[in-house]
C-alpha cells in the first residue's frame, strides 16, 4: 500500500483495493491497475520503463508472497500437522474439532472430512463424553462443551462428578448434579442431543419429566435444610438401608425420527442419529449435483466456484426470510442445508412469484440457479428453479434407456415427458374456510404431509389459496379426499 501511495499517489482507499486484489490473487484486478499506476508514477517523476518494471515485480510478488520467517514457521506447522493427520488421524481430527468448539458450521465441515476417512464421530453420551472431542476406540466422541448452553465449566463439573461413579440413571444424574446449579436449559439440551439415550428412557419421557424432577429435588433440599423429614424417605429397603421411591415416567411414545433429528440440530448444531435427507437417498443418488461444502471455497482458490456459474444442489430448507422491495414486490432469502454444510439462496421477485409455494420450512428440494460471488461475502445462489425431492417410498428410479431406444424416442413427441416432469399440484374445492369439508381436508393434508403442493378453491369467495403444507399423494389419499369432497372437487394437475 505504501508503494502505491508514495510512488503513484494513490489514496488509502484506492491502495487498499489493490492490497485486497493481491491477497486474493486477482490477476485481472491487478492488471486493470497497471495504467493508473504508471500514469501516477509518471506524475511523480518516475520513468515509464521503471514504473512498468516495478509494477511487474509487484504483480509477480502477488502470485504468492510471504516473508521468510513467516514462511518458515508455516512450513514447520504444515509438516507437523500433515504428519499427525497421516499417522494419527483420529487424534488429529479430535484436536481439530476442539479448536472450532464455538463454530457449529466448522464442526460439521470437519466431521464430513472424518466420515470420508471412515472415522465416525459418535453422539454425545453422559457417561462417555469428555469436555472436548476425544478419541474413543476407533472413533471420536462428541465433546459436551460443544453443545449449546453447556459450556466448559459445567462440562468439567459433570466429569468431576462422574469420577465418583458412572451415572446409573437420569434420576441419578439430576440428583447428583443439582448440587452444582443444574438448570432447565442445560438439562433440556442434554436430553435433546441424545446424551441420555444409553440410560434406556425415551427422550419424550425425559422431556415430559425433567421439570417435575428438578422441582422435587429442590423441594426435598428445602425440607432437609429446615430439619423436616419426608415420611417416604424413612421407609426401609429390603437391604436394610433406606430406599428412595422410584420416579415414574409418563407412558408416552418416543419422538419420531424427524422430531429427534430437529432436536439434535437445535442442541448441537448438527444431526447425530441421521439426517432429514436420509429419506430421500434414492432420488439424490440419481441427481448430478454439487455438495454444499463446495460453496465455502474463496474466489481465486483452485476449484472455487465462479460468479454466475450454473449449479444444481439438494438439501433441506431450514430458515426463510421474506422482504418487500422498493417496487412493492416480495422476495425471499432462505438457507439450504445438506449433511455437512449450508448455503444462502435468494429468490428474486420474478422467481419468488413463481416458486413461493415450494419455499417451505423443512422442505427437501432440488435447487437450480447461478452462483453469486461477492468480495468479502459468502457465496450464494440466485435461484432459477425449485423442485421437490421424492421420498424413498415414493421414488421410482428412471429406467436406463438403450442407444436404440434413445434414437427412437427422438422421433416421438415429448409431450408425455413434459407432463411427467411438470410439478403436480392438488386442487381441492371447498365451500368456505369454516366448512366441515375444509376442516376435514386440512386434517388429511396434515396427517399425510408430503411434497405435493395443495391449493384450495373457496366457492364462497371464488378465490384460490395455497396451504402451508404439502401432501404425499397416493391412491388411498386421493380416494379419501374424493369421498369427502366429491370426485369433481379433487383435481391433480
Amino acid at each position: 500500500m505504501s508503494i502505491f501511495r508514495e510512488v503513484a499517489g494513490y489514496t488509502y482507499g484506492h491502495a487498499d483495493i489493490v492490497r485486497r486484489a493481491m491477497s486474493k490473487k486477482k490477476a485481472d484486478v491487478m492488471e486493470a491497475e497497471r495504467k493508473s499506476f504508471i500514469e501516477g508514477a509518471a506524475e511523480k517523476g518516475m520513468a515509464e520503463a521503471d514504473a512498468t518494471k516495478l509494477f511487474d515485480e509487484m504483480s509477480s510478488f502477488a502470485n504468492y508472497a510471504f516473508n521468510k520467517s513467516h514462511a518458515a514457521a508455516y512450513a514447520v506447522i504444515s509438516y507437523r500437522t500433515a504428519y499427525l493427520k497421516a499417522h494419527y488421524p483420529k487424534h488429529y481430527f479430535a484436536a481439530l474439532l476442539t479448536s472450532v468448539l464455538d463454530s457449529p458450521g466448522k464442526i460439521a465441515e470437519y466431521i464430513s472430512d472424518c466420515e470420508k476417512r471412515s472415522i465416525k464421530v459418535k453422539a454425545p453420551d453422559i457417561n462417555e463424553s469428555h469436555i472436548y472431542f476425544h478419541v474413543s476406540g476407533d472413533n471420536i466422541r462428541f465433546g459436551l462443551a460443544a453443545l449449546k448452553n453447556i459450556g466448559v465449566q459445567f462440562s468439567a463439573n459433570i466429569i468431576k462428578e462422574r469420577e465418583k461413579g458412572r451415572f446409573s440413571s437420569f434420576e441419578d444424574f439430576v440428583t447428583r448434579m443439582s448440587a452444582v446449579d443444574l438448570n432447565k436449559r442445560q438439562l433440556e439440551t442434554l436430553i435433546k442431543s441424545g446424551a441420555f439415550d444409553s440410560l434406556g428412557i425415551f427422550r419424550s419421557r425425559l422431556m415430559a419429566s425433567y421439570e417435575r424432577m428438578l422441582e422435587g429435588i429442590s423441594n426435598r433440599a428445602r425440607h432437609n435444610l429446615s430439619g423436616q423429614l419426608d415420611m417416604f424417605a424413612a421407609m426401609p429397603s429390603s437391604g436394610g438401608g433406606y430406599a428412595e421411591p422410584l420416579f415414574e415416567y409418563p407412558n408416552i411414545p418416543e419422538f419420531t425420527a424427524k422430531e429427534k433429528l430437529l432436536q439434535e440440530k437445535e442442541a448441537g448444531g448438527m444431526y447425530f442419529s441421521g439426517h432429514l435427507l436420509d429419506d430421500y437417498t434414492k432420488h439424490i443418488a440419481e441427481i448430478d449435483h454439487l455438495p454444499l461444502s463446495s460453496f465455502s471455497g474463496e474466489d481465486g482458490e483452485e476449484g472455487a466456484l465462479k460468479d454466475k456459474q450454473y449449479v444444481k444442489v439438494v438439501g433441506i430448507i431450514t430458515s426463510i426470510t421474506t422482504k418487500i422491495t422498493k417496487k412493492d414486490e416480495r422476495m425471499a432469502f432462505f438457507t439450504l442445508e445438506d449433511r455437512f454444510s449450508s448455503v444462502e439462496c435468494i429468490a428474486f421477485p420474478n422467481r419468488y412469484a413463481r416458486e413461493s409455494q415450494k419455499i417451505r420450512h423443512e422442505a427437501a428440494v432440488i435447487i437450480e440457479g447461478n452462483v453469486m460471488v461477492r468480495e468479502d461475502e459468502k457465496n450464494r445462489i440466485a435461484i432459477s428453479n425449485i423442485s421437490f425431492l421424492e421420498t424413498n417410498s415414493e421414488y421410482t428410479p428412471k429406467p436406463q434407456s438403450s442407444p436404440e431406444q434413445k434414437s427412437s424416442s427422438n422421433n416421438v413427441s415429448n409431450d408425455t415427458n413434459t407432463a411427467a416432469n411438470h410439478i403436480k399440484r392438488l386442487f381441492l374445492r371447498v365451500p368456505d374456510r369454516e366448512s366441515t369439508e375444509f376442516l376435514k381436508a386440512v386434517n388429511l393434508v396434515d396427517i399425510f404431509e408430503g411434497n405435493t403442493a395443495v391449493v384450495f378453491y373457496r366457492s364462497d369467495e371464488k378465490s384460490y389459496f395455497t396451504y402451508n403444507r404439502g401432501i404425499a399423494l397416493s391412491d388411498v389419499v386421493v380416494s379419501e379426499l374424493k369421498a369427502l369432497l366429491g370426485n369433481e372437487n379433487v383435481i391433480i394437475k
